[in-house]
């Protein structure tokens, strides 16, 4: 068919770029990070998120989903989405970490896509849209929420983010309530990837209604952004409410508040220093132990706000990337902490975006002053997109495996106190000696560390030096950042000894210190249930501690069943029932267990 006018011939033409474009974008992306798929599971953090979690590693089912709806595991973040996506890829895959990878890898890559097709509508150019998409894709910036399986919340989270904005955006053009529900839908679902997302109307609110007269634009825009609004301040309750009961709500509570303070600043100036210069990269940074490295950030923003504020008046794309980093670093800056460690490159997957808009919008501004415009931006961000792309492909192959990542972890990075732990790991089961090495490398950096001293007592154990062993653990029940687990392997060794009394003040001083950790309840309870002959006053303290952990999570299956065993144990029949009834199936299945029901 031929095109009777001329506009119409070129908007056709130009769609037709932008595909070819898009589909540069999404291949580009994979081929960047395609080596991750030869990639191992990471022992630091992979087995609560997948490989050691029950209700992950085997699958998706009605039982694991509704667990992923409702549970935050082990890892104090409530991300039901992410959950579901780790089922889905065992369910389809077995626990082979290749088409893990993979599967990362595309979703990752599908947010560059999504990204390419907002940036394409903020910019009115293909050719800027390509450069912001691929600039913010490939970073070195990005290795850890790609190549780390335990970040899949990143990539998926980013995917429903710009898919949302972009969903948006096309409503803002053609006012279908279907398209207005599906970016709601989508950012609902962003939410429940990671809730990190949660400044997403305020994006929405910089993208599309800000003008000179702020507050006249925020009360035109509150109706159509109301719900958007709502939506994050749930998503941020529930994650507040998670971390504040969860394993790393003990660790935050051990920074004051002059760290808690001063390490908002150095944040803010990190993510810069890191997009510039995105040297190899350490997975752990600490907080800042004086006011110095304040006292520079500080100086640096200072510097920094008058400048921005004249090139914001300067170039549009600058204004949105300001705007962009400032609102998608607030839940990451430190306002609510979250753990020990304040900084990740991992923590910057979105608000990096922020920062390429800033510098395509810069080099944008600069390329307008010079004949030949477009092709100066061209050979200027080309040759930064070249730095990122080598970069990326030297640094990559450290997430290959433990060996490789830790190992260099403790070259960059010698106050690093988890990664000698990690890497004596490695040696556990074929060279305990070798690994006792490296947890005692750990505890020389921080005497203060109970992990590093459980795992020295676990060694110990291991090598049969029982009193090495419980020495270990009788000091990481004194330091300043204890273990949980120290208790639960201190009773456990001294009921192996016969040590009974000693087993059950460790016990009782475990249960004082963390009177809700379901792990040490659970275990404790399970000491006085498997005593050789457990008296009536046994069983009722096995009783009264599984039924603490029943109330803590009345679903966990270990607590349910440990309920109705003592019930049993104490000739109480219709009770154990009761508790057997709340078991999965699978549990009820059991011969002895259905035997009980069927009474």
């Amino acid at each position: 068919m031929i095109c009777s006018k001329t506009a119409n011939c070129r908007k056709s033409t130009n769609s037709k770029v932008s595909l070819y474009d898009l589909f540069a974008v999404f291949i580009l992306t994979v081929l960047a990070f395609i080596s991750a798929i030869e990639f191992d599971f990471i022992s630091y953090d992979d087995p609560i998120y997948i490989t050691e979690n029950t209700n992950v590693n085997s699958g998706l089912s009605l039982t694991n989903a509704k667990w992923a709806m409702t549970s935050t595991g082990k890892t104090n973040l409530w991300h039901p989405i992410t959950f579901l996506s780790h089922q889905l890829d065992v369910e389809l895959f077995g626990l082979g970490p290749r088409w893990h990878h993979a599967v990362s890898i595309f979703w990752h890559a599908l947010a560059a896509g999504l990204l390419f097709l907002v940036a394409q509508g903020l910019s009115k150019s293909s050719l800027l849209a390509f450069f912001i998409a691929l600039l913010w894709a490939i970073h070195p910036e990005k290795i850890q929420s790609v190549a780390w399986l335990s970040e899949r919340k990143d990539v998926l989270s980013g995917a429903f983010f710009f898919a949302s904005i972009y969903s948006f955006m096309k409503w803002r053009m053609n006012q279908h309530r279907f398209l207005y529900l599906l970016s709601f839908c989508l950012f609902v679902l962003a939410l429940m990837s990671k809730p990190s997302v949660v400044t997403l109307p305020l994006v929405l609110f910089v993208l599309f209604y800000a003008k000179k007269n702020i507050v006249r634009s925020a009360f035109s825009s509150l109706p159509v952004l109301l719900p958007f609004y709502l939506a994050s301040c749930a998503a941020a309750g529930v994650a507040i409410y998670f971390q504040s009961i969860g394993d790393l709500a003990s660790v935050s509570d051990q920074l004051s508040v002059v760290q808690r303070v001063s390490k908002i600043p150095v944040s803010f100036t990190f993510y810069l220093e890191r997009f510039l210069w995105p040297h190899p990269s350490q997975l752990w940074f600490y907080p800042p132990t004086s006011i110095r490295d304040s006292a520079i950030s500080l100086a640096i923003i200072a510097v920094l706000v008058p400048l921005f504020t004249w090139l914001c008046l300067k170039e549009r794309l600058i204004a949105l990337g300001v705007a962009t980093y400032v609102l998608m670093w607030l839940p990451v800056s430190g306002v609510v902490t979250v753990g020990y460690y304040f900084t990740a490159d991992r923590y910057s997957y979105l608000p990096m975006l922020g920062l390429v808009l800033i510098l395509v919008g810069f080099v944008k501004w600069v390329s307008n002053f010079a004949h030949g415009k477009k092709m100066l931006a061209t050979v200027v961000l080309s040759f930064i997109l070249i730095q990122f792309f080598v970069g990326q492909q030297l640094q990559l192959p450290i997430w290959k495996n433990d060996e490789t990542l830790f190992s260099n972890e403790m070259k960059v990075n010698p106050r690093s106190l988890l990664a000698p732990i990690h890497y004596g790991a490695i040696y556990d089961k074929s060279d305990p000696e070798k690994a006792l090495r490296y947890y005692e490398k750990a505890h020389e950096i921080d005497k203060e560390s109970g992990l590093a001293l459980m795992n020295m007592g676990i060694s110990q154990k291991k090598l049969g030096k029982t009193q090495d062993a419980l020495e270990s653990f009788a000091k990481g029940m004194r330091v300043k950042m204890p273990e949980v687990g120290v208790w639960t392997r201190c009773f456990i060794l001294q009921a192996e000894l016969q040590m009974y009394a000693e087993a059950e003040i460790t016990i009782r001083d475990g249960l004082n210190k963390f009177p809700k950790n379901m792990t040490l309840v659970i275990n404790a309870a399970s000491y006085f249930i498997n005593k050789e002959s457990p008296s009536e006053g046994d069983l009722k303290m096995s009783m009264q501690l599984f039924s603490r952990a029943q109330k803590i999570n009345p679903a966990d299956p270990d607590a349910n069943l440990g309920c109705g065993t003592t019930q049993l144990m104490l000739g109480n029949i219709e009770k154990a029932k009761y508790y057997y009834r709340l078991l999965p199936r699978e549990m009820r299945e059991n011969p002895s267990i259905s035997e009980v029901l069927n009474r």
